[in-house]
Parts: C-alpha cells; structure tokens; sequence
C-alpha cells in the first residue's frame, strides 16, 4: 500500500467520522417532539446512562434533555425497524380462531 492512498483513506475516515457526528447530533439532540417528561420510569445500565448522559453534555452542549434524547433514538428505532418489528409480532402472534 503506497502512503499516499493510506493517508487518503484515513483522511476520508475522518472525513466520515466527522460528518456522521454532524448528522448524529442534528438527528437527535437538536430538537425533540416532547413537551415534558413522561409518566413512566424505565430502568437502564449505570454505564449506559452515564453515556447517555456524557453525549447530551458533550454533543448537545446540554441543550435538551435526556429524556428527550432517548425519545429520539426510539423514534428513529421503530421507524428503522418497523417492518421486522411488525413481521416478528406477526409470526409469533397466531390467532385461535
């Protein structure tokens, strides 16, 4: 591998690295849909919510709350998975009549 297409990939590495960054924090710490926090409480890992918490600081620059921040990755979730969701329900669920 000559240096140069090395220093290239890596370059575009970065490149995409940086620009994935930009559309994670547009995509979900910049505006949320949630007026306020919901009702119910949902438990999750000590590590996954000082992540969490890290990249609302950090990414976010504390602009919006953490509650709001994981209704955003869920939303994008069941748009994403939507159909496997509906097909796995589908398979598993079988009517008795």
């Amino acid at each position: 591998m000559s240096p140069l297409k090395g220093s290239n990939s890596t370059k575009e590495r970065t490149r995409q690295k940086r620009a994935s960054d930009t559309d994670y924090g547009e995509r979900f710490l910049n505006s949320h849909t949630m007026i306020r926090r919901g009702d119910k409480s949902i438990y999750i890992r000590q590590e996954y919510h000082e992540r969490l918490s890290r990249i609302v600081q950090v990414i976010g620059e504390d602009k919006i709350p953490l509650y709001a921040y994981l209704d955003n990755i869920l939303e994008r979730h069941f748009e994403q998975f939507e159909k496997a969701i509906t097909d796995d329900v589908n398979n598993k669920f079988k009517p008795i009549l």
